[in-house]
């Protein structure tokens, strides 16, 4: 059978490179048209692709899925698009006591909980990403972080990489053979080579509490209520949907406070019920894309198709126990609707004020702006609280591990007028009172100045990194867009 694919594959590889011309993501706000777009098949295609960009004197970016907003799949030169790779192994590891699963760089989240999912025994990651369309190479390659209040980052279960560097050669990564070199790896953005297998630390099955509450901010908004969800649940998100009470009264808006905890009580909803719900998210989501289209249009009726939006289809308040990837992807049909997103990292301080004091500058600054006819956001703000990262080039990088980290989002859908302004208005605060640091998957590069301020913060840990990248690609073979120049340029 992987004779047969391995010659469809390259059948349709070759078709691929006459009609592929240009490559844009998901939201639509990156694009380029490449001298050759590749799709391999294997760790030999891989190879070879490396080694044809050095005698052609081509760079190479790569992209999976194409989630991922800031420009580092831009290129002019040679685009691997990984998605193809796409095989799962499944091995206990007996040194570290405990089940791994390697998986080649283009595989699904969703292909991956599956497979996990019919392990003897079940088997699940502790935390993920909400979407399950993208791939593990890229969710670990951006730094993404998922919601678990006790986790770090996604990269930081990874225990070893296998990545095709500039020579064309397969090298292996893991913090057995060099930790510091395992720490840049873990977030590289595709500058040490391309990945082709990356190892994850998983778990037997769990079940989750999961619940949704929708308490008034002025009800809720409290550090010790905060603080008290974060010590007592394994995740908490939080969201503000903008206008999401009757008469546009800011003060009494409510906020959408999801948690979950582990339990070791049976499911409440079984698999087909949870297949049903997901199905009927997609049809909703589909429908949800139209009315944004109207939204876009008519920026004036923003606030009562929000309200509209957050009654019909998202304040409904539920507890139920499901097992973990069900709960950790509990939004399905995300791709229908294409939005603009920007994300940075806050240390929290000790009491957990400053947290309370940025989404109450958001529904202040929400409402000022509606005053004015002018309406920035439109899906939502969205909270989550992680433990401190030691990878290089971590968003939330410190060096004590217990330190709390607030991850905050801002979403609107594609076209809406004024999110940059906004988003940018927003980034500048968060970067002059905490020394804020962006998601590198999400948008930033439009935020002014932003590039010589991450270098300033990243400090020497740009050198450290740049040493790790220089050994593996001394040529800047995988160098081919403005961001990354700029951010370790010389």
């Amino acid at each position: 059978m992987s004779f047969i694919k391995n010659f469809y594959n390259k059948i349709f590889n070759n078709i691929e490179h006459f009609c592929e011309k240009e490559w844009h993501n998901w939201g639509e706000n990156q694009k380029c048209t490449p001298d050759e777009i590749f799709r391999p098949a294997n760790l030999d295609d891989l190879k070879k692709i490396v080694k044809k960009a050095k005698e052609k004197n081509k760079k190479i970016r790569c992209a999976a899925a194409g989630h991922t907003w800031s420009s580092l799949s831009v290129t002019n030169g040679y685009l691997v698009i990984v998605t193809d790779l796409d095989a799962i192994e499944i091995q206990y590891n007996e040194r570290l006591k405990a089940w791994t699963v390697a998986t080649e760089a283009g595989v699904y989240l969703k292909d991956l909980d599956e497979k996990l999912r019919k392990h003897d025994p079940p088997l699940t990651m502790d935390a993920a990403v909400v979407l399950n369309t993208v791939t593990t190479s890229g969710i670990v390659s951006t730094g993404c972080h998922g919601a678990r209040c006790a986790n770090s980052t996604i990269p930081e279960k990874v225990i070893s990489f296998q990545i095709v560097t500039a020579d064309g050669e397969l090298r292996e990564f893991s913090d057995e053979i060099d930790p510091v070199e395992m720490s840049a790896a873990r977030i590289s953005f595709g500058l040490l080579g391309i990945i082709y297998k990356l190892t994850f630390i998983v778990e037997p099955m769990f079940n989750l509490i999961m619940k949704d509450t929708f308490p008034k901010i002025s009800d809720y908004w409290k550090p010790e209520n905060l603080k008290n969800d974060v010590l007592n649940n394994d995740s908490v998100e939080i969201f503000y949907w903008p206008f999401n009470t009757a008469g546009l009264n800011e003060k009494d808006d409510k906020l959408w406070v999801k948690t979950c905890k582990r339990t070791n009580l049976n499911v409440t909803k079984n698999q087909i019920e949870e297949q049903f719900g997901s199905a009927f998210q997609n049809l909703e989501l589909e429908f949800g894309d139209r009315v944004y289209q109207h939204i876009v249009k008519f920026p004036e009726s923003t606030p009562y198709i929000t309200h509209f939006l957050f009654k019909a289809g998202i304040e409904h308040e539920t507890e139920k126990i499901i097992q973990a990837p069900d709960a950790i992807h509990y939004q399905n049909g995300i791709d229908h609707i294409p939005c603009m997103d920007l994300e940075f990292a806050i240390k929290i301080n000790h009491d957990f004020s400053n947290v309370i004091d940025e989404i109450n500058y958001i529904v202040k600054r929400i409402y000022e702006l509606a005053a004015d006819k002018k309406y920035p956001l439109n899906i939502a703000a969205e909270f989550r609280i992680n433990k401190a990262s030691k990878c290089l080039l971590a968003s939330t990088y410190d060096e004590n591990p217990d330190t709390y980290y607030c991850l905050l989002e801002i979403l609107s859908i594609n076209g809406t007028q004024g999110f940059l302004d906004f988003s940018i208005e927003l980034s500048e605060r968060w970067m002059k009172k905490y020394n804020a640091q962006p998601h590198w998957g999400k948008m930033w590069e439009h935020v002014p100045g932003i590039i010589p301020y991450v270098r300033k913060h990243l400090g020497k840990r740009v050198n450290e990194f740049e040493k790790v990248r220089a050994k593996y690609d001394p040529d800047k073979l995988f160098f081919d867009n403005k961001s990354l120049k700029k951010l370790f340029a010389k």
